[in-house]
């Protein structure tokens, strides 16, 4: 595959991958915390969090998190092995690392980052409300997943 090629796939991906999260409906997250879950537990919601991540993640990361996706090999640094996060953090999941690798609007460098900017694709373009409450709902729901799934060797 050629070079153009190459970066013309990445740019599909990312594009396409874009667009599936400005679609994708969220709950309710105006209903009071005792209706809404995701509120009145901030930890995120695991079953949330695996269909985002099937969603956004398994392109690039792979069905099981193992950093073995189809598109992974088009990317010049592979994609991480997400099950391995608490093992290679001395067997503590490092939550405010992944939520803001996830978010990456925090991220100190302007330079490449082939992980699209979760932070920002999850709001909706021309919604005049304040996002930032659902935004965070769906990176907590996808941290709560990767959690769930952290392998012990």
């Amino acid at each position: 595959m050629s070079k153009k090629s190459n970066r013309e796939l990445k740019l599909l991906i990312l594009i396409t991958v874009a667009g599936l999260a400005a679609l994708w409906p969220l709950s309710d997250r105006s209903a009071p915390a005792e209706e809404n879950p995701a509120e009145s537990r901030p930890e995120g919601n695991v079953a949330r969090g695996r269909v985002s991540f099937r969603i956004y993640c398994a392109s690039c990361h792979g069905a099981l998190a193992q950093g073995d996706g189809p598109v992974g090999g088009y990317l010049k640094i592979p994609p991480a092995d997400l099950t391995q996060l608490a093992a290679k953090n001395k067997g503590e999941f490092p939550v405010d690392r992944v939520t803001a690798s996830i978010d990456g609007r925090e991220v100190p460098s302007h330079g490449p980052r082939d992980m699209p900017v979760w932070g920002l694709s999850f709001q909706v373009p021309g919604k005049d409300s304040n996002q930032e409450a659902e935004v965070r709902a769906r990176i907590l729901d996808l941290t709560a997943f990767l959690r769930s799934i952290q392998t012990t060797k």
